[in-house]
């Protein structure tokens, strides 16, 4: 099994919800030798991960503060660029029983992506990602963005396909080859806000002139009764998990050399 696929699997391992699930695995292996002190230890540190990573004030507090590393700003703000990188995670293929695409919670990567064409930033779009995980029959997810992206008016002449990435260092290395051959130096790069920073940092220390332009903002200031704030649920353990997964990848990166000291000193 290759690097790519170890990262999508391994930590899984270690992810909150998995963690609990560990703890009360191991509380009732532990009532069945009658270890019941150690049994009763591991029910207690698993509400205490359910209390603490599923509480929504904690987990949205630190999902707000990586994703608005980079904000958001009026399309006429961004500069002129030679191309507008879109990262792949925005749809699935069509496989069975869908008969079409289907989106994914991250497709306002491939609707910003349209907006700065159609506002001018850019003559070009490239379409960067592969499929995870082969996907035997079916076309790589870059493919599928493109026909969308003609779908939504973008002349298929002005849509480049990356179809080979797996990760975020692979869309770096592989943009770049793009780069290089269609003489492309600066690119308005599109992902999700929570991504962006990790993502800017890779194609930086890729030699790739990168301007942010994040989109996809979960984390937003909304009116609601104060009990749904410190209630811990499932989904707020989700949250943290998708930010503990970019820290995760972040640290992988740098240790790789993915991602340079002096590009993510600048950074933070």
């Amino acid at each position: 099994m290759d690097f790519v696929s170890l990262s999508k699997i391994l930590p899984i391992l270690i992810y909150p919800f998995t963690l609990l699930l560990w703890l009360m695995l191991s509380a009732m292996a532990l009532l069945y030798f009658r270890k019941v002190r150690c049994a009763a230890a591991c029910i207690v540190v698993a509400i205490a991960v359910l209390v603490v990573c599923g509480n929504p004030s904690l987990s949205f507090a630190l999902h707000a503060r990586h994703e608005r590393a980079y904000l958001p700003g009026p399309l006429q703000d961004y500069p002129i660029a030679d191309a507008i990188i879109v990262l792949g995670g925005a749809l699935s293929p069509p496989l069975p029983p869908r008969t079409s695409t289907d989106l994914s919670g991250a497709a306002d990567r491939i609707l910003h992506g349209v907006r700065l064409y159609r506002a001018g930033k850019a003559a070009t779009i490239v379409l960067s990602g592969g499929n995870v995980f082969p996907q035997p029959g079916f076309e790589a997810e870059s493919f599928y963005t493109a026909q969308l992206m003609e779908e939504w008016g973008v002349p298929r002449s002005a849509i480049v396909i990356e179809r080979r990435s797996r990760n975020t260092y692979e869309n770096a290395v592989y943009s770049k080859a793009i780069m290089r051959e269609k003489g492309f130096e600066k690119v308005l790069l599109v992902t999700s806000a929570l991504h962006m920073p990790r993502a800017v940092a890779v194609f930086r220390s890729a030699g790739i002139e990168a301007i942010a332009a994040p989109t996809d903002y979960n984390t937003v200031k909304r009116n609601q009764p104060w009990i749904l704030e410190w209630f811990p649920t499932l989904g707020a353990m989700g949250v943290l998990t998708d930010v503990f997964r970019e820290h995760l990848g972040i640290l992988v990166y740098r240790y790789r050399g993915w991602i340079s000291g002096e590009v993510w000193s600048g950074e933070t």
